[in-house]
């Protein structure tokens, strides 16, 4: 994907780099988070490193089409710094804009959302967590 019009060029640089792309090792404060489904076009793992209440590193695993894959990249450096109450406050819009994209590609940020929103369930003391 070069120099493609459907794509702008944040979408472009993220897909060719793949920024923030990997997993994160097991252990302590290490918070897991997935939505979505390959067979309907999207799905992504978030991996988060939380310390003292917020989260210093971000990593991501998705499958979908550029659009959807530059914005769990865009995620990674976006949500780092961030605490629990960002994470139930993200909203799938704020990646939207930032990227450009499609209205016909919304429906897959919001699966971006889904798995904010189950990081934020997972967060370390929340209730119901694993961590």
């Amino acid at each position: 994907m070069i120099d493609d019009p459907r794509y702008g060029p944040e979408v472009q640089a993220r897909v060719r780099s793949l920024a923030g792309a990997g997993r994160l090792p097991d252990g302590a404060g290490i918070v897991r988070a997935a939505a979505g489904d390959e067979e309907h076009g999207a799905r992504v793992e978030l991996d988060f490193d939380v310390a003292a209440g917020r989260i210093r590193e971000v990593r991501y695993r998705a499958f979908g089409c550029p659009h959807f894959v530059a914005a769990a990249s865009w995620l990674t450096d976006r949500l780092r710094g961030a605490g629990r109450e960002d994470l139930e406050a993200w909203d799938w819009r704020e990646a939207a804009d930032a990227l450009a994209v499609p209205p016909a590609k919304f429906g897959r940020l919001l699966t971006l959302q889904d798995a904010v929103r189950e990081a934020a369930r997972n967060w370390p003391g929340a209730a119901g967590s694993t961590v």
